[in-house]
């Protein structure tokens, strides 16, 4: 049987069940005690195992069995792995690149010996001890078991991604125990898109029904295995079917590309039949426009991705960088289930692995300090998502010393990054000053920061993606880097707004009301120009004066944008607004010496290019 086509989804199984280890030897960690980590452990190896097998390779299966063995004896007694910790994160690291291995080249030539003698060593075991066992096979030949064998019902999870993948590997897993036989549906049919999960085999064995169930079950997404001479109860089979099919998904993001230059040609197609007078067209127009619409938003729907598929590997991140800087640190995730593009979500992990090796290189204080300090000697850092209307908000927070806004101060006068004369940092100018290339108050250079290129990285990184960065941090409480996301970077509505003879795009998410500018509006705040919205005081920005516009303003009453982007608002003052249109965004590397107050760039209905404001740099 050849499960080479399986391989892809046993490198995500295999990821999956190492994550899960990972996560459950970094809770063991912190509580050496307890047995629930230990057991969640075991199981997620007994898992790994058994996929490994069912995908005949050995080495790892061998790898995960001793592993498993070594887990079995410190069940009773979990506080005596304490000493192991060490070995089995290095078991799990060996294990993962083992598998990427296994897929590309298989496993034969990937040698554990030196982990499977310290596994053994740490057992206690001696180096005959695992000579005794005989294979199913041996077991089969030996028994003239009837060649018939037993019948076995298997049921893969409703909803499971990939069933007929799913029954192969438990066929694959099945033939471990002895032959097998009598496959119904046939194998062609378990490959189809409609197969239900439903099927069954004849199994000529000695083992146990308890042993090959549970084996069977390792595989994952078996919901059930049943043993017996009775046919398939098929009443019922496609009730609640959900068809599914695989796609790959440079397909989808080509359908992604296609359907935004719909848009692009849908918006040139509406401005032609308002400048026309042909009722007919204008109807096809408005047809158009809702197909558009209803294909944009399944397209984004099959884009989007829950954020822990990122967010699961940072635990151990933060564990060996902890480790690495002598800090104890305990990690907690929030809101795994938030939805973000999956473009959006695979270019994250380089911005928040820099936040967090500032958050416990800079900001969790060493032990002992912490206990002077009156604090836990165990830091905080939480990672946390959420969504907000078009917009996912992704938060570090950590309960460190925060910012030393005084040593920033003092670099960045003599640096000139800020006026001789300043004697103290806001936020917004705090987080510029951090984020200039180079800038750095460290002392010395380390192999986890003081180059003075990371917030640079996570700056530049988020503001290519259309989002941006906020930062609050309080003395002797901790920071918090607030990073805001477009849900999806291919389409966002628009507000055109004209500036001279620009037009330029705002988008609709940072927008709360346009209003017209009148004389009794006017006011002032901080010493700079504001206007009174419901006797609330809000700064204004002249956009003419910030592109350096020249020229007369086109005569009439002025309209303002008002932008909101988490506390903080703005006024923002145009010649004119244009209208509302879904624009294509094209993140671009702005040229230099412009104004870094735009995002990215589209092309409008009409075919003209114009620039996207970005709210979060205006406020």
């Amino acid at each position: 049987m050849d499960l080479a086509r399986y391989a892809t989804l046993f490198l995500t199984e295999s990821r999956e069940q190492l994550g899960a280890c990972s996560e459950a030897l970094l809770e063991w960690e912190r509580e050496p005690g307890a047995a629930d980590p230990v057991l969640r452990l075991f199981r997620a190896m007994h898992s790994f195992k058994g996929m490994a097998g069912a995908m005949g390779y050995g080495n790892l299966a061998a790898l995960a069995h001793r592993t498993e063995t070594l887990l079995d004896r410190l069940r009773g007694d979990p506080a005596a792995g304490r000493q192991r910790m060490d070995l089995f994160f290095r078991v799990v690291d060996a294990l993962e690149r083992g598998a990427g291995r296994a897929v590309e080249q298989g496993d034969g030539d990937v040698d554990f010996s030196g982990l499977l003698g310290e596994l053994e060593g740490a057992a206690g075991e001696g180096s005959g001890s695992g000579s005794a066992a005989r294979s199913p096979g041996a077991r089969v030949a030996e028994a003239g078991v009837s060649a018939e064998g037993r019948e076995v019902r298997v049921v893969i999870r409703p909803g499971a991604a990939m069933r007929g993948a799913r029954a192969m590997l438990v066929i694959r897993k099945a033939e471990s125990f002895g032959r097998v036989s009598g496959l119904r549906p046939p194998q062609a049919a378990l490959e189809e898109d409609d197969f239900d999960g439903r099927f069954s085999f004849r199994l000529v064995t000695t083992a146990e029904d308890a042993e090959v169930t549970a084996a069977l079950v390792a595989v994952g997404e078996v919901a059930a295995v049943e043993f017996g001479g009775a046919e398939q109860d098929k009443a019922g089979a496609g009730a609640g079917r959900v068809q599914q099919i695989r796609m790959d998904v440079r397909r989808l993001d080509r359908i992604m590309n296609l359907v935004s230059e719909l848009v692009v040609a849908k918006g040139r197609l509406n401005a032609l039949a308002d400048a026309g007078d042909e009722p007919e067209l204008r109807a096809v127009a408005s047809r158009i426009n809702g197909i558009a619409g209803e294909l944009y938003s399944e397209t984004v729907q099959a884009r989007l991705t829950p954020v822990w598929q990122v967010f699961d590997r940072f635990p151990r991140v933060v564990r060996d960088l902890a480790r690495q800087l002598g800090r104890r640190v305990r990690f907690e995730i929030e809101g795994e289930d938030t939805q973000l593009d999956r473009a959006i979500l695979e270019e994250l992990g380089e911005p928040l692995i820099h936040l967090f090796r500032n958050a416990v290189d800079h900001g969790i204080e060493p032990p002992a300090e912490r206990a002077r300090a009156g604090k836990p000697k165990e830091g905080l850092i939480r990672l946390s998502a959420s969504s907000d209307r078009t917009t996912v908000i992704i938060r570090v927070r950590d309960d460190g010393a925060g910012i030393d806004r005084n040593r920033v101060l003092k670099a960045a006068i003599a640096a000139g990054l800020v006026p001789a004369g300043s004697t103290e940092l806001g936020d917004d100018v705090l987080l510029r000053v951090l984020s200039r290339p180079g800038f750095s108050t460290a002392k010395r250079v380390t192999d986890v920061s003081g180059r003075g290129i990371g917030m640079e990285a996570v700056v530049g990184r988020i503001r290519m993606l259309g989002g941006s960065v906020d930062l609050s941090s309080t003395p002797r409480e901790g920071s918090v880097f607030t990073l805001r996301l477009p849900m999806t970077l291919a389409i966002v509505r628009a507000l055109l707004a004209r500036v001279g003879n620009e037009q330029y795009a705002i988008p609709l998410a940072g927008i709360t009301e346009t209003i017209e500018f009148r004389p009794e509006l006017a006011a002032e705040l901080d010493g700079r120009e504001a206007v009174n919205l419901r006797d609330e005081l809000v700064p204004t920005v002249r956009l003419r004066d910030r592109l350096g516009v020249t020229g007369a303003r086109p005569p009439g009453r002025q309209p303002i944008v008002v932008l909101e982007v988490g506390e903080r608002r703005a006024a923002v003052l145009v010649d004119a607004l244009v209208g509302q249109q879904e624009i294509v965004v094209e993140p671009f590397d702005a040229p230099k010496g412009m104004l870094p107050i735009f995002s990215g760039a589209t092309i409008l209905g009409d075919g003209v290019p114009a620039l996207i404001v970005d709210p979060a740099a205006l406020v």
